[in-house]
């Protein structure tokens, strides 16, 4: 059961690599196919015609052969004739036939199933030419079997002639021996004479009589090959194809786009799911915020309170607490291993779930790098952070339309961030804070950039990792949590945001879509001193 389901989640991963990469594979097969088509439309027609001879493996049957003696191999015998189709000497006499400047387009002879009918194929750029030349092909063959075999007979009457004329020779001179043997000797070595002269005679009649057959033979002679069909005029081109062409050419980019896919995605260090997280900085993921974003630059918590992904802030808010069961968790920062991966985002829509939770909440923007909580609740930035701890008499403070959350803006920007937020003054401003409010959410700078996290760490009771599915990568996340470790505060745990769309439980449910506290009047700001905290 184990071993199936392991099977079954590496199916499911591999398809979900395959789904996040469906971009390279739509490249791959797209750019292959279109390589594919481009060449076969620069590609010139070519067109095909195909003519059908017989070859006679058999030996050659004539009048006076019945044609029965033995053969070796036919499957051999029939390869030996489509060399000899294929061979220069009858492409010459093709090209004699027809006349031709230049060498006539190649041949190929392929075998009919199992029989002694082979096609004569002839591929050129004019169907015309095509099907002229596959039927020369076939005459050209059928000439030169039939001169090879004229001629071996020819030679051979050749040969028998001339034994004709040298018994002839000899029968000649037998009968002078007749003529000059004396009277008496006459009746002794005549009978001698004549039966070597009768034995001369039979074996010339016997030659004279072979000879008169091959020369019938030659007359005769076919070269044990002909026409089956002749070659017809093509009307389509066998070359290009561009359906066939495009189909393969498909087949091969998708498998081209798949292994590039794969081979992405095993390169790819990017975070991209919980197990990746674990895997990177052991820390458990508490929160998977989807991509859909907000429809202003508000905390979504505040301009869409029935989306989901407030529902995701809530459980948060609900793993923080469950958190604080076992230690003080009041004092939490929020930082990110490098910007604009969410974190104060994430530190915005935190604050208000838990001030819309009844809790009293201060949110806090300890970026003095790049500060954007004041854009976020579009407050002024003249007063803020640093004028707290410089001590200047200002009112920063600022309570927001949502009921039990006030915000302190990062205010004017110091030439030595990482020495303000590390401070005696900051650590005094944040144990004030904490003994006035339920929770105080501090946003601060990203760690890896600037050591500005790594120093506030150590004046909070816990440290949120932020992290952005895809963008950030293993090794960061992981240096980063190295880094934060040197603090001893305990690291909570991750969120990561833009986290693909997958199935949102309770989303049936119909959770309500009203914003909190739109209506609410803003109470008085606070006055923050360095000792503490009071309202006026």
């Amino acid at each position: 059961m184990s071993e199936f389901t392991h099977r079954e989640r590496s199916l499911r991963d591999y398809l979900r690599v395959l789904a996040r990469r469906k971009l390279v594979v739509l490249v791959a097969v797209v750019a292959t196919v279109g390589a594919a088509l481009g060449l076969s439309a620069l590609q010139n027609p070519v067109y095909e015609a195909e003519a059908q001879m017989l070859v006679n493996t058999r030996p050659t049957e004539t009048v006076f052969n019945d044609g029965t003696q033995s053969v070796g191999d036919p499957v051999r015998a029939v390869a030996t004739e489509m060399k000899i189709l294929e061979s220069q000497p009858v492409a010459e006499r093709v090209r004699a036939n027809l006349g031709l400047s230049s060498p006539p387009p190649d041949v190929i002879g392929t075998v009919v199933d199992a029989t002694d009918v082979v096609n004569v194929t002839v591929r050129s750029g004019d169907p015309t030419t095509a099907r002229i030349v596959a039927d020369a092909y076939v005459q050209a063959y059928i000439q030169i079997k039939q001169e090879g075999v004229v001629d071996s007979l020819r030679s051979a009457s050749s040969e028998l002639e001339k034994k004709v004329l040298e018994l002839q020779g000899e029968i000649d001179a037998l009968d002078k021996q007749v003529t000059a043997v004396p009277a008496a000797q006459q009746a002794t070595t005549q009978g001698d004479l004549a039966s070597q002269r009768r034995s001369l005679v039979d074996q010339q009649t016997v030659f004279k009589q072979r000879l008169d057959q091959l020369q019938v033979n030659a007359a005769l002679a076919t070269g044990s090959a002909q026409v089956v069909r002749h070659a017809a005029q093509p009307s389509s081109p066998v070359e290009p194809r561009p359906t066939r062409t495009a189909a393969l050419a498909a087949v091969v980019g998708l498998l081209i786009g798949l292994g590039g896919a794969l081979a992405i995605d095993h390169f790819d260090d990017s975070i991209r799911t919980e197990e990746d997280v674990e895997r990177a900085v052991g820390l458990p993921v508490l929160a998977m915020v989807p991509v859909d974003p907000p429809p202003d630059a508000r905390p979504i918590a505040i301009s869409r309170g029935g989306d989901f992904a407030v529902e995701t802030y809530k459980n948060l808010r609900a793993s923080l607490q469950f958190l604080g069961l076992d230690f003080t968790l009041k004092v939490i920062q929020v930082t990110s291993p490098v910007s604009g991966e969410g974190k104060t985002t994430t530190a915005s829509n935190l604050a208000v779930v838990f001030a819309a939770a009844g809790h009293r909440v201060i949110l806090i923007d300890a970026d003095l790098r790049k500060p954007r909580v004041h854009e976020v609740f579009s407050l002024p930035q003249s007063e803020g952070l640093t004028s707290v701890l410089l001590g200047e008499p200002y009112q920063p403070l600022v309570h927001t339309p949502v009921a039990n959350l006030d915000v302190l803006t990062s205010g004017p920007q110091p030439p030595n961030p990482s020495e303000v937020v590390g401070g005696r003054q900051m650590r005094a401003l944040v144990e004030a804070l904490a003994a006035d409010y339920d929770y105080v959410i501090v946003d601060s700078a990203p760690v890896l950039p600037v050591s500005d996290s790594v120093g506030l760490a150590s004046l909070c009771d816990g440290v949120l990792l932020v992290a952005q599915a895809a963008k950030t990568s293993k090794r960061q996340a992981s240096d980063s949590a190295n880094l934060l470790a040197r603090s001893q505060t305990p690291l909570l745990g991750v969120v990561l945001n833009r986290v693909e769309s997958r199935s949102r439980p309770g989303s049936d449910y119909g959770y309500g879509t009203g914003t909190y506290g739109s209506s609410l009047p803003n109470e008085k700001p606070l006055k923050v001193g360095r000792r503490g905290t009071s309202r006026r």
